[in-house]
């Protein structure tokens, strides 16, 4: 049990530096916009590029923060409360498509 615990405690960390990581890179990409506008630099064509870029990497981030749900909590909640753990699934993927 307690080689259980520390293992989903490792797991969690993965995922939280993965996810420290990757919105810094998210912030990076939206400076870096913010400056080219600032500068009133680079073409429409580059400014809309860059900004795909970042919704690709907000789409991303959401992804990997569903993948953590899922590997750190819907399995535990799964065997110690199914209806609330299908509720809960519910509400996120709602929250995901919008």
């Amino acid at each position: 049990m307690i080689e259980s615990a520390i293992q989903v405690e490792s797991t969690r960390d993965a995922h939280n530096s993965k996810t420290i990581n990757r919105i810094k890179r998210i912030q990076g990409q939206l400076k870096a916009l913010e400056d080219l506008i600032a500068a009133d630099a680079g073409s429409c064509e580059e400014r809309v590029l860059r900004a795909r870029t970042i919704e690709k990497g907000m789409s991303s981030l959401i992804n990997h923060l569903f993948d953590c749900y899922i590997e750190n909590t819907l399995q535990a909640e799964m065997s110690e409360d199914p209806a609330g753990a299908v509720s809960d699934l519910q509400k996120i993927l709602k929250l995901i498509n919008g």
